[in-house]
């Protein structure tokens, strides 16, 4: 088991290879902001650190499809 937060090495979206420090995420949410369309992403790493994200709705919808297409990538479809 790796420690909660590392370093590893990442493509950039430039191409070329970059270092980054990371954190696993442990636990997630997704809740609306109230009276908006907005969304509030909340992460909490394994090492109990949490962070939330307010994120416009055209935003959220471009996370969702980046995710799907490099998950699709990794697991080989």
């Amino acid at each position: 088991m790796r420690h909660p937060e590392y370093d590893t090495v990442v493509r950039s979206v430039d191409g070329r290879p970059e270092l980054r420090r990371v954190a696993e995420v442990h636990e997630w949410r997704i809740e609306q902001e109230l009276d908006s369309s907005r969304l509030v992403i909340s992460m909490v790493t394994a090492g109990g650190e949490a962070q939330s994200f307010l994120v416009a709705l055209a935003d959220a919808q471009d996370i969702g499809d980046v995710l799907s297409r490099k998950a699709g990538a990794a697991c080989g479809g």
